[in-house]
């Protein structure tokens, strides 16, 4: 099931009525995991078993994990923890982690990443006459995210920063709330074990700012990004007859489809979640206002960036081999540089998993450290940049320098689809040629916006600088507060302009699977 078909509609509409008229206050919890469970069922027949399996491990695991802990305070409580005890304590629970990611991990590299390591060793095995191939099966849905959010759990388990959830139906409705299924975001155990878990009673406020929510979703989702995807697709799939113009037009495309495809997403599960009183993590803040990169990411995809930063960039930068490479920094490059070495040690892994994670291939691969280089660039550059703002006399509160920094890095970004755009790692590499050889001059809209009609361009420019003036609100304050003040004819008036539009203009999905570009990963 996708959240852009009308069954999802119809389900939401289901388990609102049984979670608020039917089932008593105590146990509407549960409603909300017998819904995820039939949400995730309807989407592969394969996936409940992929979910039982994995969620016994997590659960087991973080249970024993926390009761080494506790013994481990008591001894030293009682002062009877010696260095043996707690060396061992330390390792039994490091042992229980690894043998918890066995079965979800591993499900996830054997399914998904099991084609990409085949192929690596395919020219070898092929010199001693060896035919690898692997067998084509469908991963469960969501299963990348999946995978991070249990894990997740179980890390902070293992830090002692949440408690072990001993109710296992409890723990299963967090890691498969159907909100968060196919797309994240990558929600935390502790905010919301402290939502989930009560029952909340129906609130005006909660049903019409989750209602407003998803309007919007719906908006950006059928409006704007699935009347832009045939453009892109069309531009990419035919960028070797394009001109270097049209390619980069491509690349500008593919970010603003993928930002309204992914938000509206995540505009559309935040309402739904919203409705009954549960708010998730957000995942996105204005991302195309940032004056650098590093700061577009901290805006973008917010869930999975956190995600790498607690659990693989700090524990990485403060390891024992980031130390030893800053303190040879210090020496090679100076105390400057060097402080920075365990940062950079630990961003370039953590953009190489990032790029690996979004798919098994090197066009992610080169996209993710092509990311992570600008970054540490940026780092490594910032007293430069300092000396240069100071003698060209730029004030980096002013406007136009805000506006500059803000176009620069949307033209970083945009650049940067270069490598994920086109079909294969090749085809990626042309495409990169392609923009430096072909300046020929493009044919009015036949060319720049393939596919699309006249009277639909002009319609989906409209509906963009929509879109923009709500961003820019919203940087500011609130729009739904800003709503909210308005009186009840000015609200409904807005709203029943939104529905109209979407029913006329809306691309609607009427399948139970796919929709959104994030659901491949």
């Amino acid at each position: 099931m996708t959240v852009n078909s009308l069954f999802f509609l119809l389900f939401l509409a289901g388990v609102f009525f049984m979670y608020y008229v039917l089932c008593p206050l105590r146990f509407r919890w549960i409603v909300l995991l017998a819904a995820s469970i039939l949400f995730y069922a309807l989407a592969s027949a394969a996936s409940p078993i992929y979910m039982l399996v994995t969620s016994v491990s997590i659960w087991g695991a973080g249970i024993l994990m926390e009761r080494l802990s506790e013994k481990e305070k008591r001894r030293k409580a009682e002062k009877t923890a010696d260095p043996a005890f707690l060396k061992k304590n330390r390792r039994m629970q490091r042992w229980l982690l690894a043998a918890a990611a066995v079965p979800s991990i591993g499900i996830l590299l054997a399914l998904k990443y099991s084609g990409f390591f085949v192929g690596l060793f395919r020219p070898l095995a092929g010199l001693f006459g060896i035919s690898l191939s692997v067998p084509k099966i469908l991963a469960p849905l969501g299963i990348s995210f999946y995978t991070l959010i249990a894990y997740g759990y179980l890390l902070d388990v293992y830090k002692s920063r949440v408690h072990a959830q001993k109710n296992f139906a409890k723990l299963l409705l967090f890691l498969v709330y159907f909100p968060q299924m196919t797309q994240g975001p990558m929600n935390r155990y502790k905010p919301m074990s402290e939502q989930l878990y009560e029952g909340h009673r129906f609130e005006y406020r909660n049903f019409s700012y989750g209602f407003q929510r998803m309007l919007w979703g719906c908006f950006k989702k059928f409006v704007i990004a699935d009347r832009f995807h045939p453009v892109v697709q069309k531009i990419f799939a035919n960028y070797q007859q394009s001109s270097s113009w049209v390619c980069i037009l491509g690349c500008i495309y593919m970010t603003v489809w993928m930002y309204a495809d992914f938000s509206g997403y995540m505009d559309i599960v935040a309402g739904a979640s919203e409705l009954f009183g549960i708010h998730i993590m957000e995942n996105f803040c204005q991302p195309f206002f940032s004056k650098s990169l590093a700061e577009f990411w901290r805006r973008w995809h917010i869930s999975l960036s956190s995600w790498f930063r607690d659990f693989v960039f700090y524990p990485l930068a403060l390891s024992r081999p980031a130390t030893k490479f800053g303190k040879k920094g210090r020496k090679w490059f100076g105390v400057r540089i060097g402080k920075l070495f365990p940062s950079l040690f630990a961003l370039f892994f953590v953009w190489f998993a990032t790029g690996f994670w979004h798919e098994p291939s090197w066009r992610y691969i080169l996209w993710g450290v092509a990311n992570g280089v600008i970054i540490m660039g940026a780092m490594i550059l910032e007293p430069v940049f300092k000396r240069g703002k100071k003698f060209f006399h730029i004030r980096e509160d002013s406007w136009y320098w805000n506006a500059f920094s803000a176009a620069r890095t949307f033209a970083i970004v945009c650049l940067l689809k270069v490598f994920p755009g086109p079909a294969s790692t090749m085809d990626s590499l042309k495409f990169i040629g392609k923009l430096f050889t072909d300046f020929r001059r493009p044919v009015w809209l036949g060319e720049l916006l393939p596919g699309i009609t006249k009277g639909d361009a002009v319609f989906l420019f409209c509906a963009l600088l929509l879109w923009m003036i709500v961003d820019l609100i919203q940087e500011k304050q609130s729009v739904r507060d800003l709503l909210a003040r308005q009186n009840i004819v000015v609200r409904w008036a807005i709203y029943l302009l939104l529905v109209t539009v979407i029913l006329c203009k809306g691309l609607f999905n009427t399948s139970m699977a796919g929709g959104f570009a994030y659901a491949q990963y």
